[in-house]
């Protein structure tokens, strides 16, 4: 793979927002994807202010019937995709017995229906090519760790773990890598407010090192899991969260 171009969904924010700009700033061309093309204007003008090359995607990750045209746009504006990341993602914070159907499906949907369709669209692209590729599912610490009020969340994540070791096997001799990277508790500004909060501040008490981490603790993770350079690593989870788990 000589070229460098990155599909981002769930661009718009948080570690989305992050991630675009650690790889555009080390030679990527990213595919910045959310559901609101308006949203990625900020990231987009950042990004080409500094140098970098950024198209902005308009994409719904739950709408898993239109990936194919999804990823066509994309490649008309950047060339053949190299790496898709999988970080679009939901959560709905409510006990197990106070879950609805459309709670439970919302979930699942965007967690572990659009990465898995949206990784087997592009992988047939790269299979046809005979080019390889890599993925980056992004998983969390609750893929292993029980929380209550995250039963649906912490289950799609241990999902996304599994379909990572699954997909890494299926496609192992296609020259496509497929690993996951499971953060800790990470500050965006979406969460500030809670971790800030009394109630915030008593779960923070209580991880070893009393601290939450910042999107950019993952820069050099995510660089080393997109490079197409990297061989040697896939079908593993890296949770990197601090000791948070421990």
């Amino acid at each position: 793979m000589s070229a460098k171009n990155v599909l981002v969904t769930g661009a718009s924010s948080g570690l989305g927002d992050q991630f675009c700009r650690t790889l555009a700033a080390n030679g990527y061309t990213v595919i910045a994807a959310a559901r609101r093309k308006d949203r990625l204007e900020s990231l987009y003008n950042d990004i080409s202010e500094a140098g970098g090359v950024a198209h902005p995607l308009a994409m719904d990750v739950s709408d898993v019937e239109n990936f194919a045209i999804a990823l066509d746009e994309a490649e008309a504006m950047a060339g053949p995709i190299t790496c898709l990341i999988n970080n679009a993602g939901t959560s709905v914070s409510k006990f197990a017995t106070d879950m609805t159907p459309e709670d439970f499906d919302a979930v699942m949907g965007l967690n572990l229906r659009g990465p898995y369709f949206l990784s087997t669209e592009l992988a047939r692209r790269w299979i046809a090519r005979d080019t390889g590729g890599r993925i980056v599912n992004i998983g969390s610490l609750s893929d292993s760790r029980a929380m209550p009020g995250h039963t649906v969340y912490g289950t799609s994540k241990a999902a996304i773990a599994r379909l990572t070791q699954q997909m890494a096997r299926e496609w192992i001799n296609k020259g496509i890598n497929v690993n996951a990277l499971a953060p800790g508790y990470i500050r965006t500004e979406l969460n500030a407010p809670y971790f800030d909060s009394p109630n915030g501040q008593a779960v923070i008490a209580q991880f070893p090192r009393r601290r939450v981490g910042e999107p950019a603790d993952l820069d050099k993770a995510i660089l080393y899991l997109c490079d197409p350079d990297q061989r040697f690593l896939t079908g593993q989870v890296l949770h990197l969260d601090d000791g948070q788990g421990l």
